[in-house]
C-alpha cells in the first residue's frame, strides 16, 4: 500500500556553527554532570560500555567518544508497518508523517461536550485516522477512563488495533507492560518472528527534565529495543521551568537528554530503530502551564531537526497541539503554525499532529476533522511548485492569447487536481450560499463531518482466528491484574 509521504527539510533556522556550538555544550554537560539513570539495568549498560558510573548517586558521565560511537549504531532511517503490513512509513529522509494526538484523559464529543475518555473513543478514533489520507499515523488518542488503570495499555492497543490498519503506539511504561503489548502485537503480525521483522509498535519515552532517564519508561524502552520495537525519545523541558530560559541552553539539555536515551536503546541492541525527538516548549511565566500552542515550539521543532539530521537519525517533533479549549480561531493559529513549521523541519514523525485541545488534555472528534484539512494544506504545501515545460504552461498561454478564460480547458482539466489544494471542510461559496445551507461554522461542520465519517467508514475488521485471540489475551491480561 503507497503511502503519499510529503517531504520537508526546506527551513532551518539554525547555522552549521550554531549546531556545532550545541554539540560541543551538550558534550560538556554529559562529561561533567552526566544524566541520572533511576533503573540499574540501564545503568549497568552504560557501565559495561566504559561510562564513569557512580552507583550511589545512579549517574552516569558519558565521554563524547563512547556518544558519538553509540549513537552511530542507530540507523539513520527505518520503515514502520502498519497492522496491514502492506501499508508502511519510511522513518528517514526527509518524509513527513503525521499523527493523532494522543492520551488525553478528556474527549469533547460529536456533540461538543466534555467528558472522560472511554474505550469506545479509542475504537472511534482510529477509525477516523483509518479514513483520513494525510493521517499516517493512529496513536492511543485518548486514556480510557472506563476500564482499570493497570490494564489500560492493552485495552487501548487492542482498540486501535482493531479499528485501524495503519501505524499505532505500543505502550513502554514498564518492562511488564511493554512485554504486554509486544505479545498482542504478535498476535496480529502472525508470530513474535515477523513482528521483528515487520516492526508496528512505536514506543515512548520521555526523558524527565532536567537530565533524567525514568526507571519504568527506560526499561520498557530496553524491551521494545531488544524486539526491534522503534521507540522515541521527546523531553518535554519547559524553558524558564524545566530547562534554561535560554532556547539556545533548553537546545543542549534536551541534546543530551534525548542522546543518553538513545545510548541506551543501542546498547541493549545495536541497530535497534529510534527516533530523535521533542515536546518541548516555554513555560507560561504568568500561569506555569506549558506553552504548548507558543511559537517556542515552532522554533524547537526547526532546531531539533536539524540536530536530528546532525547525528543523522530520524526524528520526532509536535505540531497542532492547542492550549485552546475550543475548536476556535486560537486553536487554528496555534495548530497551523506548529504544524507547519514542524513539516517545514523535516520532522519525520509529528505527533498530536490531530485532535488536540488543552494542551492535548482532552481530545476532540471535530479537531480531528479540522487538523486533517491543516495536514492536507500543509502536505500541498510541502510539495512546492514544480517547475517542467508542461508546468510553464507556455503553449497553453500562446494559444489563449490576450483575455483569456482558461475554466475547462483540456489542460485545465488536465493539472488543477495535481496542482490545487480541494478542501474537504473549507468552505469557498458565497455568502447566499453558504446562508442557504444553514450558514454552520466551522465547528459545527467538522462535527457533523465527524459524526459522518463514524456512521459510514468501516475499516477492513482483522481475521476472525486474530480476534478470538486478541479477545482472549485482553481477558487473560485482566485476570492477571485480578479483574
Amino acid at each position: 500500500m503507497q503511502v503519499k509521504e510529503p517531504i520537508g527539510g526546506q527551513l532551518e533556522v539554525l547555522s552549521k556553527s550554531d549546531v556545532e556550538q550545541i554539540h560541543g555544550a551538550t558534550m560538556e554537560v554529559l562529561i561533567r554532570l552526566g544524566v541520572k539513570v533511576w533503573s540499574s539495568a540501564a545503568l549497568r549498560l552504560f557501565e559495561d560500555a566504559g561510562a564513569e558510573v557512580n552507583k550511589k548517586t545512579m549517574t552516569a558521565k558519558l565521554s563524547e567518544e563512547l556518544v558519538s560511537e553509540t549513537i552511530h549504531k542507530a540507523p539513520s532511517h527505518f520503515e514502520f508497518y502498519g497492522r496491514d503490513p502492506a501499508y508502511k512509513l519510511l522513518m528517514g529522509k526527509n518524509r513527513v508523517h503525521f499523527s493523532l494526538c494522543g492520551q488525553g484523559v478528556k474527549v469533547q464529543d460529536v456533540d461538543g461536550r466534555i467528558r472522560l475518555a472511554t474505550v469506545k473513543d479509542v475504537e472511534n478514533m482510529a477509525r477516523m485516522a483509518d479514513y483520513f489520507d494525510d493521517i499516517h499515523h493512529s496513536s492511543m488518542m485518548t486514556t480510557p477512563m472506563d476500564v482499570p488503570p493497570e490494564t489500560m495499555h492493552i485495552h487501548a492497543l487492542w482498540a486501535n488495533l482493531k479499528n485501524a490498519r495503519k501505524t499505532t503506539d505500543g505502550y513502554n511504561h514498564g518492562a511488564k507492560w511493554a512485554e504486554e503489548t509486544l505479545r498482542l502485537g504478535a498476535i496480529v503480525r502472525g508470530g513474535m518472528d515477523e513482528l521483528m521483522k515487520k516492526p508496528m509498535l512505536l514506543g515512548f519515552t520521555n526523558p524527565v527534565s532536567p537530565m533524567q532517564l525514568s526507571k519504568e519508561l527506560i526499561e520498557g524502552a530496553i524491551i521494545y529495543a531488544k524486539h526491534n520495537q522503534p521507540v522515541l525519545y521527546a523531553p518535554e523541558a519547559l524553558s524558564g521551568g524545566t530547562a534554561p530560559s535560554t532556547l539556545a541552553g533548553l537546545l543542549v539539555q534536551q541534546n543530551a537528554e534525548v542522546l543518553s536515551g538513545i545510548m541506551v536503546s543501542q546498547l541493549a541492541k545495536a541497530g535497534a530503530p529510534v527516533l530523535y525527538g521533542t515536546v518541548s516548549a516555554a513555560m507560561d511565566m504568568r500561569t506555569g502551564a506549558p506553552a504548548l500552542g507558543g511559537p517556542e515550539v515552532g522554533l524547537i521543532n526547526l532546531a531539533t531537526a536539524q540536530l536530528a539530521r546532525h547525528y543523522g537519525l530520524p526524528c520526532r517533533g509536535t505540531g497542532g497541539n492547542t492550549d485552546s479549549k475550543l475548536v476556535d480561531v486560537q486553536a487554528g493559529i496555534e495548530s497551523t503554525l506548529s504544524l507547519l513549521l514542524a513539516a517545514y523541519s523535516g520532522m519525520n514523525f509529528i505527533y498530536d499532529a490531530a485532535g488536540s485541545l488543552d494542551g492535548s488534555i482532552a481530545t476532540s472528534y471535530g479537531k480531528i476533522v479540522v487538523d486533517a484539512e491543516i495536514c492536507g494544506m500543509v502536505t500541498r504545501i510541502l510539495r512546492g511548485i514544480e517547475v517542467t515545460d508542461e508546468t510553464l504552461a507556455v503553449d497553453e498561454i500562446v494559444k489563449a492569447g490576450p483575455s483569456a478564460n482558461y475554466l475547462g480547458t483540456p489542460f485545465t482539466m488536465k493539472m488543477f487536481r495535481k496542482e490545487h489544494y480541494m478542501p474537504m471542510l473549507l468552505d469557498r461559496r458565497s455568502r447566499d450560499a453558504w446562508e442557504a445551507d444553514g450558514g454552520r461554522g466551522m465547528e459545527i461542520a467538522a462535527r457533523e463531518k465527524a459524526k459522518q465519517i463514524l456512521k459510514d467508514h468501516h475499516p477492513e475488521p482483522l481475521p476472525k482466528d486474530v480476534l478470538i485471540q486478541g479477545d482472549a489475551f485482553v481477558k487473560e491480561v485482566m485476570r492477571i491484574y485480578g479483574h
